[in-house]
């Protein structure tokens, strides 16, 4: 695989691409037999997820967003009129997005909440969505930028609670420090100026509260070394076509805490 960084790339051929994402790494974490599974199964787009990825588009491209999304007609689709007026909407919005008003004010009202905050200053003269590709450990390994600028990546995260708590919670659930170091480690690879990995964190529920965040520097540094763990165990698996799942090994294991608590216990 090349090195290489390439900007205005369709969005389903990155993800096409077969190297190695944050995604892939968190199912080879798993194991190798997950990611294995992963990369030739069928994935379906959750709501959330589509909402996540308009609200990015509505974000960094708002031309683009306004371009491909169109806000569904409020019609009765149980009734003859309603069917034939939904049918119609279909046929001349063919290969579009298709969101409901609700959804579609959640949108705006996220866009306008960050780019109408000190985020907002972050995401001017600098470059969205660019895809890095680059070799880590013998690796192919790809990631996409949300954005860049001033040797900042930007990383924008729709949420339930942008608290600090809340939010250290998501970064913790969703691996995203591990995201943060994949980042930094392929954009430096590339001699990108990337100093920095700030997410904007904005809640999806009024008044779409936003807040920003960057990993503390001894928890970047354990992401990467587990980044790094992971990546030679995928190289292992790699040149040798093995993709185990769990260890075949007999293990003894232990009931959590939680199970053995006499003060759980229904007959107490």
């Amino acid at each position: 695989m090349k090195n290489e960084i390439r900007h205005d790339m369709p969005a389903a051929e990155y993800h096409a691409h077969p190297a190695l994402s944050k995604s892939g790494l968190d199912q080879f974490r798993k194991s190798p037999a997950h990611y294995r599974h992963w990369l030739t199964a069928e994935r379906e787009e959750t709501e959330a997820m589509r909402i996540g990825t308009l609200t990015h588009l509505s974000v960094f491209q708002p031309e683009l967003y306004h371009s491909r999304v169109v806000v569904a007609p409020i019609v009765d689709r149980r009734t003859k009129e309603g069917k034939s007026i939904w049918e119609q909407f279909k046929v001349e919005n063919e290969g579009k997005d298709i969101v409901t008003h609700d959804d579609y004010h959640m949108i705006r009202e996220m866009t306008t909440s960050v780019r109408g905050s000190d985020a907002g200053l972050m995401i001017i003269g600098g470059a969205a969505e660019v895809s890095l590709f680059a070799s880590q450990g013998g690796v192919d390994c790809k990631a996409r930028l949300d954005y860049i600028v001033d040797g900042i990546i930007v990383d924008l995260k729709t949420t339930e609670d942008a608290s600090p708590a809340g939010f250290a919670r998501s970064i913790a659930n969703y691996r995203y420090h591990v995201q943060a170091a994949h980042y930094l480690a392929l954009a430096r690879e590339l001699g990108m100026d990337a100093k920095r990995f700030v997410f904007v964190a904005v809640e999806k529920e009024a008044p779409y509260a936003i807040a920003r965040y960057e990993l503390d520097p001894a928890d970047l540094m354990l992401a990467e070394a587990d980044r790094q763990k992971h990546l030679a165990r995928f190289a292992f698996c790699q040149a040798f076509d093995s993709w185990p799942s769990y260890s075949y090994e007999i293990k003894t294991l232990s009931l959590p805490k939680w199970a053995t608590n006499n003060n759980d216990s229904p007959n107490q």
